[in-house]
């Protein structure tokens, strides 16, 4: 089965890349190769050059999606051990997923061994819906910066990316409307969903991932050293 790592958004430090290192061991080979989706940014040239600075201590086995090869999607993914899609506006991305059908190739590789991660935007895209993207609207007389974004479902849970920032706190009321699994998931750290089992990776210890039982809505950090037991995580 896929591994997903689901980053909840990374910072400006380039050289915080221990998440990057961690889904590099999981992949369990020394130099995995990895393919790169930049499309959740119109300039995928700057998202491009920002992914190499951040693993170029880390691997150099890197092959970029672009429009030019969007049509070799199917053959480049089914050579790489890894697919990292980076951050961005959530809706273009599955925009573009939808429209090149690179949705149904995803799902065709979902009973392999490769690892799909992905970053804010990125991660968003492997869920069934998700809380991201920028857009002011108004609600019962009360502006929100962010809406739920409809995914591509190959998990059958709901996440928060960049859960550390105040303006989502709105997430914890918009879950209850949905019968799903959720995850609150702060700027450097990354949920872990391998066969069904989670768990989480951080870069420092005072980064979380949290855990909101659906029916109860109990929220409860997901602890590094810990794996915990899910059954109805994948769609």
């Amino acid at each position: 089965m896929v591994t997903y790592c689901l980053i909840g958004g990374k910072s400006n430090d380039l050289s915080l890349n221990k998440i990057e290192k961690n889904i590099i061991k999981l992949s369990k080979k020394d130099n995995p190769l990895i393919l790169f989706c930049p499309f959740a940014k119109e300039d995928i040239n700057k998202s491009i050059f920002r992914f190499h600075e951040l693993m170029k201590d880390v691997s150099n086995n890197i092959i970029d999606l672009t429009f030019e090869n969007i049509n070799q999607f199917d053959e480049l993914l089914n050579k790489k051990d890894i697919l990292y899609i980076a951050g961005g506006t959530c809706d273009l991305l599955v925009s573009i997923f939808k429209k090149y059908q690179l949705d149904k190739i995803l799902k065709k590789y979902i009973n392999s061994d490769k690892i799909y991660a992905g970053d804010s935007a990125g991660a968003m895209l492997f869920t069934k819906i998700a809380m991201g993207d920028k857009y002011v609207y108004s609600n019962n007389n009360h502006n929100y910066n962010y809406k739920m974004v409809e995914c591509l479902g190959l998990l059958n849970i709901t996440i928060c990316p960049h859960y550390n920032n105040e303006d989502l706190i709105i997430y914890n009321d918009e879950i209850k409307k949905y019968d799903l699994e959720a995850f609150g998931i702060e700027e450097n750290s990354c949920l872990v969903i391998e066969n069904n089992m989670f768990y989480s990776i951080k870069e420092f210890k005072n980064v979380s991932v949290y855990y909101f039982d659906k029916i109860n809505h109990i929220l409860s950090d997901v602890k590094e050293n810990k794996k915990y037991e899910i059954c109805s995580i994948r769609s």
